[in-house]
């Protein structure tokens, strides 16, 4: 089994949208996530936002639809036969004038987005192969050594590029590392739809170090693949941190009450404490097989602990 690194991760700096970075080559018209200014592929300072791309595009559009206006306007004030058709030509192109630069104000952000749509539906095949080459980029630095940084690239081409090959190259390098509850860490990105040990294994990490990490995606797909799991060679243990984890909230205990009853004798005493609680705080769970299976393991191994019994003094 390979040592694995302590390393610094830089934090994950989340947008509104997944294509708030990614950015579109002035010169050459490549796709990336992960240049600043210089253009990985063709090394020049001409990379823009895909927003201001489109903005651009969109900007050409509503000038044009000015310049039909004035030209409109300017052929209709030449051809009028007199000074009341002048007038009132004049007055009429001017509130059309007016008109279009409040409905182009109006609809500006919902046209930004269409126009974004049309980008990207026009340049689909540029814009898979821009990413396909981002990914190349960060397996050429992984193989340089650079773990942390291969990573960090993978990570960003993982917000636009949901594929279960680029999910397990992250967990594999994450798995790589000696995580810590300091560290930026994700989860439910990560999650595939069908069983892999590794991130099994990433889910028994993090069920340790960052419980508020598992929440009901990874939930559901642990009782999914609960007797895959258990084949494992530490799949039980993974199984008790999960369930130590559910007990953080209410909320869980009440979604998942078999996943807990299942695993609650195996829970270290710190959050078996903490369901017996919840527990005895629910009236409306006195009545219901998890509170039957709390109080039988309470009764069996924790009726004259301390802190157990300082509890049932508060009541």
């Amino acid at each position: 089994m390979s040592k694995k690194l302590p390393v610094l991760l830089n934090p994950y700096i989340k947008t509104r949208f997944p294509y708030n970075k990614l950015k579109i080559c002035r010169r050459c018209n490549n796709f990336t996530v992960l240049g600043e200014s210089e253009c990985p592929v063709c090394r020049k300072f001409a990379l823009q936002n895909v927003e201001n791309r489109a903005a651009s595009i969109l900007q050409r559009s509503m000038w044009r639809s000015w310049l039909i206006v004035l030209l409109i306007m300017t052929v209709g004030l030449v051809m009028s036969e007199s000074t009341m058709q002048t007038i009132l030509f004049a007055a009429g192109s001017l509130l059309l004038l007016a008109l279009l630069w409040t409905t182009q104000r109006r609809s500006t952000p919902a046209l930004l987005l269409s126009q974004l749509e049309k980008l990207f539906q026009k340049e689909a095949y540029t814009l898979f192969a821009g990413l396909v080459n981002d990914r190349e980029m960060a397996i050429q630095v992984f193989h340089s050594g650079d773990k942390p940084l291969a990573f960090e690239m993978l990570r960003e081409i993982g917000a636009l590029v949901h594929t279960d090959q680029l999910r397990v190259e992250q967990i594999l390098l994450l798995q790589s590392f000696v995580l810590r509850k300091d560290m930026d860490l994700m989860l439910d990105p990560l999650l595939m739809n069908h069983f892999n040990p590794d991130l099994v294994e990433y889910i028994g990490e993090i069920a340790k170090i960052r419980r508020d990490l598992i929440k009901e995606n990874t939930f559901r797909y642990v009782m999914l693949h609960e007797a895959q799991i258990l084949r494992m060679e530490h799949g039980e243990s993974i199984l008790v941190s999960v369930t130590g984890a559910a007990v953080r909230m209410k909320r869980y205990i009440s979604l998942y009450p078999y996943l807990i009853m299942r695993y609650a004798r195996k829970l270290p005493k710190d959050r078996f404490l903490r369901l017996y609680r919840i527990i005895q705080n629910s009236p409306s769970s006195s009545s219901s097989s998890l509170y039957e299976e709390v109080m039988g393991i309470y009764n069996e191994k924790y009726k004259w602990d301390e802190d157990f019994q300082l509890k049932s003094k508060e009541h």
